[in-house]
């Protein structure tokens, strides 16, 4: 986030214009901003290389096609200089000079006019109208090459009045004289303006010949020009007399010969070739010699900068490299000597800058470490001093705290011996208390059986009491069954005797059955009262076994609450002595923090069984270290290991069990440390006690 705000600070700083490129060169190295440089610089160069190249090109190429097309004219002229001067026409050379430069006729512009000139060739081309028509088929064709060839529109001023001769002015004059070579009308009408234009037109070529070649030689180069060119004089001369020829004959019926003009025209034709020929190709000369001028100069030039670009590119890559190396060097404390750049531009500027401030740097940071030692030698006595003072309070607690825990110890295992004897008692009670119970539970429960025989009894009395009072009744009946017996046999008399007697003896067995029933309802009644004293009593009992039993209960109730109070008792005794142990064993803890431990972030490693877990360092002692290993799943207390950690630049691998584990955070015990060990870890902590304080 400050780096941010720092570069949108600086950007406010550049010219809003530039802001684009530089926000661009801000995020390329120094070697592709030369590399970026460099290819935008070649790029127009090579274009502009390229675009001068091929205009030359078309230059040589325009030039080309002139000089093609003046092979193709050099036949075609011979043959109208010929024709005029009386030969049959040929065609064999024209027709190989149109095969050797067929590109010329490959559109098939001049396929007419060359059709055309062979139709015409065929006829009598030595006089009157086939000559004409074979001179107009030579004009058009010439012409015509002309035009496909470039040469119309040769750019230079001694080409073009040469190329001006052969393509205009030489076909012109010679088609005059081919027309004013034809028979005249013998009325001599409508021919006279005819033979005076033709003799002008002769006049004119003649003119245009000398003018064209005296222009050619004034504005060549070319020493050869003017000797090529000396025969342009006799065609123009040879034209001039016979326009004079005309012109002497105008009216007459007599025919010129433009044989003269012709022989003149054949001769000359060779050297107007050469001339054109060598003006053309020296201009492809000189388009081709600038070409690969301008072509070597770019290339020697673009490899000379490139090669000076690459110099710089390994220039700038190279001291930059070893400026950034410093920087970095110095930023990381390293101050050794290192290359730095010490030519005499910006590069030498800065790494004499960066020699200067590693030089003071290094002068600072000597006497920093000299402050340093002189420092750390304090915290060293000082440290050794309160190690020392508290190493006796130590010792003194850990004596005062065992001599406390040892007699807390004493009395409390007396008091736990106590409280055994009183856990034993109260568990004789509880068993005692517990058997009275059953047996309290028994005796109500017989009673309780009694009580309901008592009830069945009491029940089963009135039963017989009720039975003894349905005896009864039968017995009253039967004493009136008998008395109703006796009173019937007295009715009888004599036959009534036996039956009186029977009905005496129901009588006496009825009143033998009352006399039993009273005597039964009487020990019946004996009985009941028996049974309700004996109920009563039966009930007196229970309720006396009840409440021995509700008592019983509550004793045995008092009797469990004592059995847990003593079990409370003895769990308060066992904690306690559980905590005075713990007390012993802070004498042991005391004794392993005889060294005091500062807080540290390093790695650590911790080799258990072979097995390799990474950790970090939590806080760092001459005894031991505390860790957090979460790779670590089980390590029980007292098991070996091996602690590997940076002490002093150098890795330090000690044996150590553990002290104290949870979850993740493990503590350690050194069990050895050499000497060299030793002395790397006390000067670690005495840094990182500075750095405390």
């Amino acid at each position: 986030m400050e780096s941010r705000s720092a570069r949108e600070g600086m950007y406010r700083m550049y010219p809003r214009l530039l802001l684009p490129v530089l926000a661009v060169w801000d995020r390329t190295r120094m070697t592709v901003r030369l590399s970026i440089i460099m290819v935008v610089l070649l790029v127009p160069c090579m274009s502009a290389v390229y675009g001068f190249v091929h205009f030359a090109q078309g230059q040589i190429t325009f030039s080309e096609r002139e000089a093609d097309g003046n092979e193709v004219l050099l036949p075609a002229l011979e043959l109208f200089g010929g024709a005029l001067a009386g030969e049959r026409p040929d065609l064999a050379a024209l027709d190989a000079a149109i095969a050797a430069n067929a590109e010329l006729l490959e559109d098939g512009t001049l396929d007419e006019a060359r059709a055309a000139l062979t139709e015409a060739a065929a006829g009598d081309t030595t006089s009157g109208a086939d000559r004409i028509a074979f001179g107009e088929a030579l004009a058009a064709f010439i012409t015509g090459v002309a035009n496909e060839s470039n040469l119309i529109l040769d750019p230079d001023l001694d080409s073009f009045y040469v190329m001006d001769m052969e393509v205009v002015q030489l076909p012109r004059g010679l088609l005059a004289a081919a027309r004013a070579a034809a028979p005249v009308n013998p009325a001599g009408t409508a021919l006279v303006a005819e033979q005076a234009v033709y003799a002008s037109e002769l006049t004119t070529v003649a003119a245009n010949l000398r003018a064209g070649a005296e222009t050619s030689l004034a504005n060549t180069s070319d020493g050869a020009l003017a000797g090529r060119l000396a025969g342009v004089e006799r065609v123009a001369a040879a034209a001039e007399r016979l326009a004079a020829e005309i012109t002497a004959g105008l009216g007459g019926t007599a025919a010129v010969d433009p044989a003269p003009l012709g022989e003149a025209v054949t001769a000359v034709t060779g050297d107007l070739y050469a001339a054109l020929g060598g003006l053309i190709e020296t201009r492809v000369d000189g388009f081709e010699r600038e070409r690969d001028v301008v072509l070597t100069i770019t290339v020697v030039g673009v490899l000379l900068a490139l090669y000076a670009g690459v110099g710089l590119w390994w220039h700038t890559r190279f001291h930059v490299g070893h400026m950034v190396e410093g920087v970095r060097a110095i930023a990381a404390g390293d101050l050794a000597p290192r290359p730095l750049p010490a030519g005499r531009d910006e590069f030498g500027d800065i790494g004499r800058a960066l020699g200067t401030a590693r030089e003071k740097i290094a002068a600072q940071e000597e006497d920093l470490r000299a402050g340093q030692d002189a420092r750390e030698q304090q915290l060293h006595t000082s440290l050794t001093q309160q190690q020392r003072s508290e190493a006796l309070l130590r010792e003194r607690a850990k004596e005062a705290i065992a001599e406390t825990a040892s007699t807390i110890a004493g009395e409390l295992a007396a008091v736990a011996g106590q409280v055994d004897q009183v856990r034993a008692a109260t568990n004789r009670i509880d068993e005692r208390m517990a058997s009275a119970a059953e047996i309290t539970q028994s005796v109500v429960t017989r009673a309780a059986e009694a009580d309901r025989v008592t009830g069945a009894l009491n029940a089963s009395l009135r039963r017989v009491a009720e039975m003894a009072q349905v005896i009864a009744g039968v017995a009253d009946q039967t004493r009136m069954l008998a008395l109703n017996a006796t009173i019937e046999a007295a009715r009888a008399g004599e036959m009534g005797k036996g039956f009186a007697v029977v009905a005496g003896e129901v009588k006496d067995l009825a009143t033998a059955s009352a006399r039993s029933t009273e005597q039964i309802a009487s020990t019946i009644s004996s009985l009941e009262t028996d049974v309700a004293e004996m109920f009563a009593a039966i009930g007196g009992v229970t309720d006396g076994i009840g409440s021995v039993n509700s008592a019983t209960l509550e004793l045995r109730q008092i009797a469990v609450e004592q059995h847990d109070l003593v079990q409370g008792l003895n769990r308060g005794v066992a904690e306690t002595l559980d905590r005075i142990n713990t007390m012993v064993d802070l004498t042991d803890k005391l004794e392993r923090r005889e060294f005091p431990r500062f807080p540290d972030s390093g790695a650590v490693t911790l080799v258990v069984d072979g097995e390799r877990h990474a950790g970090r360092l939590l806080d760092l002692g001459l005894g031991g270290l505390h860790c957090s290993v979460p790779s670590l799943d089980r390590l029980g207390l007292g098991a070996e290991v091996t602690a590997e950690f940076r002490v002093g630049g150098t890795t330090a691998s000690l044996p150590a069990t553990v002290a104290q584990r949870s979850g993740d955070d493990v503590r350690l015990r050194f069990t050895e440390v050499p000497p060299d060990v030793r002395e790397r870890l006390s000067r670690h902590l005495t840094t990182l006690g500075n750095a405390l304080t």
